[in-house]
């Protein structure tokens, strides 16, 4: 805590405050008969949160847990899921995962003022919360939105206010990717709960497979996902063994652009394409001989042709890989420049996707700022200038602009020599999202 800003330490402790003072106002109306229904629900809590499956990012997990929490609600109300989160969530992260205090003190309230909020919300629809009629399907919906919206909200602020971010940033590139898996809960919570009215407790254990069966779906997605990681690390490589006077090059470039993706906002997915974009960007360039490549003195108009052909040849070869083929795209255009004098097409302005303009600034960022065969690194300082000079017509503006906004807040250091395969697998493993 001695090393967050101001802000973190009073949104925390603010929070924390405002989870005491909900659940002291729903406990007036907790269900003391409940306490055979309160035992087995944290119990199936507890359960639900052991087959978490661990995301790349930050220490976050995806958790089964939010559809016990829906039949909750529906079943018993906001008060009997609080006293459900509150026990659970003290067992499972402060006496088996045995996670830091900051964090335990924290989600503790965060879950309360989730399940709290959504119950009341639920509660506020009266009959129409009946399970008697399908009419109980609208506040369900409003419910679930509710139960969304207030805890990836409540963990936004507190990652934007650590990070010194915008919130809104935070939240598109974070959370809005899971708001079709919470929907896609909801009608699964309905049937619980209808199970339980209509047939008895003992239904209750006919999800505990189902919950498996998410953790091992989600757990696929994921060895899924570290392939496609390790092929990019891998075809990343290669562009380096072909090229080593630029060895390092694509991964400085990756993690300039996602500097300037994260402060324009992009959603999770252009984040996802950028990173895989630009550590690809130049793999056409394995079809270029060295001795154009490393040429110290002029290209001819021939060696131009045959140089200037690398962004097609790039985009042919990862389009080929399924997963890759929203990147072929910008890898195709991130020469091209807004005035129309890039290459291949020549294309103009809005004609070029944003992640290739944002490519062909950080590209050229790191060209002026790095040793080249026919130069040495140019300084800092002659680097601004060349991007405040040509701003709007080589490059495209507002990256430009949000570039030199960063450098200017000590936000955009230059990016020492990386290890290629190992420095860019790290990277992907801690950006690229699910």
């Amino acid at each position: 805590m001695n090393s967050v800003s101001r802000g973190f330490k009073i949104y925390y402790s603010l929070y924390i405050l405002a989870g005491l003072a909900l659940f002291a106002y729903l406990m007036q109306d907790f269900p003391v008969d409940r306490w055979r229904d309160l035992i087995l629900f944290i119990t199936l809590m507890i359960i639900a949160d052991s087959v978490q499956t661990n995301l790349p990012r930050g220490g976050a997990s995806i958790y089964a847990s939010s559809v016990i929490d829906i039949a909750g609600i529906v079943l018993f109300g906001p008060a009997f899921m609080a006293v459900v989160e509150a026990v659970a969530t003290v067992i499972n992260e402060a006496l088996v995962q045995r996670r830091p205090l900051i964090k335990v003190c924290f989600n503790v309230p965060l879950l309360v003022m989730t399940v709290g909020t959504a119950g009341l919300v639920y509660r506020a629809f009266g009959e129409l919360g009946d399970l008697g009629t399908p009419l109980f399907l609208l506040p369900l919906f409003a419910t679930g939105l509710v139960y969304y919206l207030v805890n990836t909200w409540s963990v936004t602020f507190i990652i934007a206010l650590d990070d010194r971010r915008n919130p809104l940033h935070v939240w598109r590139q974070n959370y809005l990717w899971n708001l079709p898996h919470i929907l896609a809960f909801l009608p699964i919570g309905a049937v619980m709960a209808l199970l339980y009215v209509n047939s008895g407790v003992w239904t209750i254990a006919l999800f505990i497979i189902p919950l498996y069966l998410a953790r091992h779906t989600y757990q696929l997605y994921m060895d899924m996902r570290d392939t496609h990681i390790n092929t990019v690390a891998a075809l990343t490589s290669a562009l380096d063994a072909s090229d080593p006077f630029t060895h390092g090059h694509s991964y400085r470039v990756s993690r300039y652009a996602m500097r300037i993706g994260r402060e324009m906002g992009l959603s999770s997915r252009d984040m996802e394409m950028l990173e895989y974009s630009a550590l690809l960007h130049d793999i056409g360039k394995i079809s270029v001989q060295n001795d154009i490549l490393l040429k110290v003195g002029p290209l001819t108009e021939e060696e131009w042709r045959v140089l200037r052909s690398h962004p097609n040849i790039g985009a042919d070869i990862v389009e080929q890989l399924k997963f890759l083929r929203e990147a072929a795209d910008i890898i195709r255009c991130h020469h091209e420049r807004p005035d129309g004098t890039g290459y291949p097409r020549g294309l103009r302005e809005d004609e070029i996707p944003l992640l290739a303009h944002i490519m062909n600034v950080v590209d050229a960022f790191d060209a002026m700022s790095s040793d080249r065969p026919y130069r040495k690194a140019l300084p800092i300082d002659r680097v601004i200038e060349e991007l405040e000079t040509y701003r709007g017509r080589q490059f495209h503006a507002e990256s430009v602009d949000i570039l030199l906004d960063l450098y200017r807040r000590g936000e955009f250091p230059l990016i020492v020599e990386a290890d290629a395969t190992t420095e860019i697998y790290n990277s992907l493993v801690e950006h690229v999202q699910v």
